[in-house]
């Protein structure tokens, strides 16, 4: 019974917050915002950084907290969370283009090893110069040494193939700016007779006929007889005094907190497509150098000023954006308590995954469900950001008001029986409710508004349970992240 869905409407109160260096920074150029409420934080903090909604509990505890500094205690709280490490595992993967199949053909073992290789640096904090060298400078075994499916992954399997996949990765770049396609010359692959095995080696005596390379930057590098020629390469790419290897990365991480690159599209710079702000560009970079090309550091600098925390979206600030296939489809399976079905077509016939499996552990993108496909999951056949499509659609639309599966599910769950039956009045029903989808308690007004709807129609408390759920999950506020 789903006679009228409620949209809801976010309120935005400003709290005080202790600027940060991007603050003063913007301060300099007489840029001063308002910041969101503390409900509009926690979400937009843990949808950004986890993919995840905050747990009621998690919410209560911090909108009853007096602490002034507990904004700055939850981004680092969060940002030492297993959560917010699947996260960077997943957007690295979308990438990487961590995928079993066609066009990559990673292969189900290799991706296995694969993620595992990217948690490992992820929780590590591997510095991002570090997390570089150690992928593009690794060989052997594509299932023992997973970070050379970094080179399997790339269909043109051809030094210019190469070189074009790492200049869009790591110098945002979408053709090559240079010969430096030469430093990989030497990739060689191999299999086994272990089933789907490859090794990825370097054969040092191929070395081109050429002395010396000269970069992008006017750097020449020189082409040794006998040596690895990728390790060159790669001191050139990480060393600090390559801006813009440090700015492409300082750009992505602006681009995931904020919504939107100070350079945007995040993997295509050059003249046709300068930064919005170039002095904000250098000086983030600057940061993110002096602090040894420390991740967590830089998104704790962004995370903490008033650029992510802004009330209003203007001048580049936090962009609202709908949430992604796999955040959405796990934020309904914690509302109903009952996950989506995933099995994989490969390794022959069929691979199963466990019951309460969440998409964002997936981490192939050839393991997938309708609804993920529905929403715009990422095929992983590219490396660039904008491959996720996140715009709203009809049939999207239709599938939150109509689905038959999702009526099930909101229909059987035991989570929302238990709901129900725990908080016996309206008002504590509807508190109950807003905190688990929308982290925040309704307004008076919205309560005035169910309870209205309940006496108007006579149904049960299950079923305005049901009735307010559907409400909520159809509302501009929970599908998107403000």
């Amino acid at each position: 019974m789903r006679k009228s869905i409620v949209f809801l409407i976010a309120f935005f109160l400003g709290i005080s917050l202790h600027a940060n260096e991007i603050d003063a920074y913007l301060k300099s150029e007489n840029k001063q915002f308002a910041v969101c409420s503390d409900e509009v934080f926690i979400r937009r903090l843990y949808i950004s950084l986890t993919g995840r909604l905050p747990k009621t509990e998690k919410v209560v505890q911090f909108l009853n907290s007096k602490h002034d500094k507990k904004r700055q205690l939850l981004i680092d709280e969060v940002l030492d969370s297993d959560e917010y490490v699947s996260f960077m595992v997943l957007r690295w993967g979308d990438i990487l283009r961590v995928k079993s199949e066609f066009p990559s053909n990673l292969w189900p073992n290799s991706v296995q090893a694969y993620n595992r290789w990217l948690w490992e640096e992820i929780s590590k904090n591997t510095p991002y110069n570090t997390f570089v060298s150690n992928l593009l400078l690794c060989s052997g075994s594509n299932f023992r040494s997973p970070a050379v499916n970094v080179y399997r992954a790339v269909r043109n399997r051809t030094a210019e193939g190469f070189y074009q996949n790492i200049s869009l990765l790591f110098l945002g770049s979408r053709k090559t700016l240079d010969d430096g396609h030469l430093f990989f010359s030497q990739l060689k692959f191999k299999s086994t007779k272990e089933w789907k095995e490859e090794i990825v080696y370097v054969d040092v005596h191929a070395t081109p006929n050429v002395p010396k390379v000269q970069m992008f930057d006017g750097k020449e590098l020189a082409l040794p007889d006998d040596v690895d020629l990728r390790v060159p390469f790669v001191a050139w790419l990480t060393n600090k005094s390559n801006t813009r290897f440090s700015s492409v990365m300082v750009n992505r991480i602006w681009y995931w907190c904020i919504g939107k690159g100070i350079v945007q599209e995040p993997d295509d710079w050059g003249s046709h497509n300068l930064p919005s702000n170039a002095r904000l560009l250098q000086f983030l970079t600057s940061k993110f150098v002096d602090s040894n090309f420390d991740v967590k550091a830089m998104f704790r600098l962004i995370l903490n000023s008033s650029a992510f925390q802004s009330k209003n979206v203007a001048d580049g600030l936090f962009v609202p954006d709908r949430l992604y296939a796999e955040v959405l489809i796990d934020a309904l399976a914690d509302i109903t308590g009952i996950s989506e079905s995933y099995k994989s077509r490969v390794p022959e016939p069929f691979t199963f995954y466990p019951e309460g499996t969440r998409s964002m552990d997936l981490g192939d993108a050839t393991v997938t469900s309708s609804a993920l496909e529905l929403f715009g999951r990422v095929s992983r056949d590219i490396s660039l950001e904008s491959q996720r499509s996140n715009k709203l659609t009809t049939r999207q639309l239709l599938y939150l008001t109509n689905s038959v599966e999702l009526e099930e599910r909101i229909r059987k769950s035991e989570r929302l029986n238990q709901l129900s039956n725990a908080n016996s009045t309206v008002d504590d029903l509807t508190n109950a409710l807003f905190l688990m989808i929308l982290s925040r308690y309704p307004t008076n007004e919205e309560k005035k508004i169910f309870t209205t709807y309940a006496n108007t129609n006579s149904i049960t408390h299950r079923n305005l349970c049901t009735e307010i759920v559907w409400t909520l999950i159809n509302s501009t506020e929970f599908l998107y992240n403000h």
